[in-house]
């Protein structure tokens, strides 16, 4: 007995100094950083800051999905794939009436609410530990952190504009939350309040570069630029929505908005179109995201030896069969008939079935479009197309392929718009849609350089600028609104605007029915009406917010 108490009395001292020790049962698991710690490692910040731009850069989720929400649920192309049955999801959001469980909208939600949930992180850690920041062993200046928090502040602000466009009203998430919190939708004023603070928080922000100050080390970062840009874009969708009726507020006002942060980018950001439009859709990538004209992109290079692989648009919206891709991303005979025949841009934006590219040991690669779902239009796009010398082992999924995000041609037509629609006189704008389509007529090649035969390359002729200006120009006596809309589906076709275009024209309906009249093809804009827009919100999304999170009235 004396034995037995001995070793209790003991044990009891062995365990008296530990359980005294206030953070003996809150220590940290070996091997696992706390927050204050991860933020003394070097190179913390720029991970940090990676992971907000993460979201814009999944070849899936993000680069596939704009596309396909923007140009292929709309008369610019349809879904393609295998079969009926390969891309349903975007089918059916095509048809006009899609499901509240349809994957390419529930897809939208997730990769955009995922950046936003990335970004109030990134927010936090630099409020909180910015002053810890080190990089390449040297402590990260207040300016620099100044600069990501701007660049954060940005990228928030772009992925609720992308959901705000899909599904007008969802959850405004701005900190951190705990994942157990359910929250309603905020109206579309408030939305439209945050989107702006973000955007003219990173605006005022004197760390936060122009496009032109960027090394080319940081090309591919948010700059000013872009901040302006994206508020110029979110101000022409909202004034339209004002114009509808659908937000509350003074659509010339909000016009004026996107005029003024459009027209800071085209008088102070130093940036100018590529001469040549062929130079942004070659292939080799090597010209165009460098340039003057991209004002936002994803840089991708893919070297293996750097685990860098290639975006999964490249061989998804490209032709099957011999020409090796998976035939998504079809363009519609309707796009194609509504460019002018002596566009060269019509070339650069669709091939057409048997048009005739080199291959890489000199020969042949003619390109069949038969014999799956794009027997009807026989189109593919010429701006996801890599041709094979600017591939590695002629592998679609190994080439420089990326998107362009943000253009400079496009906030030009969006300042000529914008002027028009703020009251601004038609010689006001001219300058600004004239030097984008002269662009096109007048110094763009006719002659795509990587192939042998292209059927939309044939009668194209060089224009000279006196002929330009007689023949091609818009005039003020044109109807210049209805040439700017023109004007941004040849510029712009198959990059992810036109859904975005049609829904802030309140032409979503018509066009859609129009189109199923006209074609039938795959029943797209059989169902399309004016309680399609905006997208139901995902059931799954619903479900999980225990009845916090409501519908849209529309579905």
């Amino acid at each position: 007995m004396k034995r037995r108490i001995l070793k209790a009395c003991v044990l009891s001292a062995l365990l008296i100094p530990m359980g005294c020790k206030k953070d003996y049962l809150n220590r940290d698991p070996y091997g696992i950083l706390n927050q204050s710690e991860f933020f003394k490692t070097d190179g913390a910040g720029m991970k940090l800051l990676t992971s907000c731009y993460q979201p814009m850069m999944d070849g899936w989720g993000f680069t596939v999905n704009k596309v396909a929400i923007g140009d292929e649920v709309v008369d610019n192309a349809g879904a393609g794939g295998s079969d009926p049955g390969d891309r349903p999801q975007t089918t059916e959001v095509g048809r006009g009436r899609p499901l509240a469980s349809n994957a390419l909208l529930f897809e939208t939600w997730a990769n955009r609410f995922k950046g936003i949930g990335n970004c109030n992180i990134a927010l936090e850690g630099f409020v909180k530990e910015g002053a810890n920041l080190i990089q390449d062993g040297k402590p990260v200046s207040a300016e620099t952190v100044k600069r990501y928090i701007a660049e954060v502040k940005f990228l928030r602000a772009w992925y609720y504009f992308d959901l705000l466009v899909v599904f007008k009203e969802v959850p405004l998430v701005i900190q951190v939350e705990d994942p157990s919190t359910r929250k309603a939708k905020a109206s579309l004023a408030e939305l439209r309040a945050q989107v702006y603070k973000d955007l003219d928080e990173a605006i005022a922000e004197s760390n936060l570069p122009r496009s032109s100050a960027l090394t080319s080390a940081e090309t591919g970062r948010v700059t000013k630029d872009a901040a302006l840009a994206l508020k110029a874009r979110a101000a022409l969708f909202l004034g339209g929505l004002m114009e509808q009726g659908v937000l509350t507020g003074d659509a010339k006002a909000e016009y004026t908005l996107a005029k003024d942060a459009a027209g800071d980018v085209v008088k102070n950001g130093g940036l100018n179109l590529l001469p040549d439009f062929q130079d942004l859709f070659r292939g080799d990538y090597q010209v165009g995201p460098f340039s003057k004209e991209c004002i936002l992109g994803v840089m991708r290079k893919f070297d293996p030896a750097y685990g860098l692989g290639g975006d999964a648009f490249a061989i998804m919206n490209v032709g099957r069969n011999n020409v090796g891709g998976w035939g998504g991303n079809t363009p519609t005979r309707d796009l194609a008939a509504s460019f002018d025949p002596a566009d060269p841009r019509k070339m650069f934006t669709i091939i057409s079935h048997n048009d005739i590219f080199k291959t890489s040991t000199g020969g042949q690669e003619v390109h069949n479009y038969r014999g799956y779902f794009n027997d009807f239009d026989l189109q593919h796009s010429r701006k996801a197309f890599v041709p094979q010398q600017y591939r590695q082992n002629n592998d679609l999924q190994r080439s420089n392929w990326q998107p362009y995000w943000i253009r400079y041609a496009e906030v030009l037509l969006v300042y000529a718009e914008a002027i028009v629609r703020s009251g601004g006189s038609a010689s006001e704008a001219l300058p600004y849609v004239n030097e984008v389509r002269k662009r096109a007529y007048v110094t763009t090649s006719i002659v795509d350089g990587p192939a042998i035969y292209r059927a939309f390359g044939e009668g194209l002729k060089a224009v000279s600028e006196s002929e330009f200006n007689t023949t091609y120009a818009i005039k003020a006596s044109d109807n210049v609104l209805e040439a700017i809309k023109a004007e941004r589906r040849h510029e712009l076709a198959l990059e992810g605007f036109r859904l975005y275009d049609l829904v802030r024209w309140g032409t979503y309906a018509t066009t859609m029915k129009a189109f199923f009249q006209k074609y039938g093809f795959a029943d797209k804009g059989r169902d399309a009406s004016d309680k399609s827009w905006p997208f139901p919100i995902p059931q799954i999304e619903i479900d999980r917010s225990n009845g916090v999170l409501v519908q849209n009235d529309n579905y």
